[in-house]
């Protein structure tokens, strides 16, 4: 019965299992990448809401990443500095959620390359991968809320305007 349409079927199916192989073949280092820088500054963004907001129990909340980044403070704090940065890495990370082949793009990165300019400034980055893993522990050690010297003279460059964060400050 299927005999005179078997051979077509074969190709269709054929042609199926070459489509499914190529999207599963994806990069997929660069997913892992991506998704343990995600979830790393995640946890630190946690712990900085938890100590901002007093919050104990932050988990039975259930924010979104991007709800959490918004409860990060637009002031001149060290955690304001990295907040659009934040932001490009959980758009990156949001590509790779919804895209079989994704790529990362430079322009994607502004606000981290933004950052590291000033943070890791004799560092050049290869790949935008590669910007992204170096953005994090930056990241991280701003939106820890430690005293330190160091700290107080970042937050009073801030404040002074000698150096700018955001979008389009750059």
């Amino acid at each position: 019965m299927f005999a005179p349409i078997m051979d077509e079927l074969t190709k269709e199916a054929q042609a199926e299992v070459d489509r499914f192989n190529a999207a599963f073949s994806a990069d997929h280092n660069a997913i892992g990448r991506v998704l343990r820088v995600h979830l790393i500054i995640e946890q630190y963004m946690n712990e900085h809401i938890k100590s901002t907001y007093k919050i104990q129990n932050l988990e039975d909340i259930r924010l979104s990443f991007a709800q959490k980044v918004k409860l990060i403070r637009d002031d001149h704090s060290p955690a304001a500095f990295v907040k659009a940065g934040i932001l490009n890495i959980n758009s990156v990370r949001n590509k790779f959620s919804h895209t079989l082949t994704p790529t990362i793009e430079w322009g994607e990165v502004n606000n981290v390359i933004n950052v590291l300019k000033i943070a890791r400034k004799a560092t050049s980055y290869a790949e935008p991968i590669d910007a992204i893993e170096s953005f994090a522990p930056v990241a991280c050690a701003f939106l820890i809320d430690a005293p330190s010297s160091r700290r107080t003279q970042l937050e009073q460059l801030l404040q002074s305007g000698r150096i700018k964060f955001g979008s389009g400050f750059w």
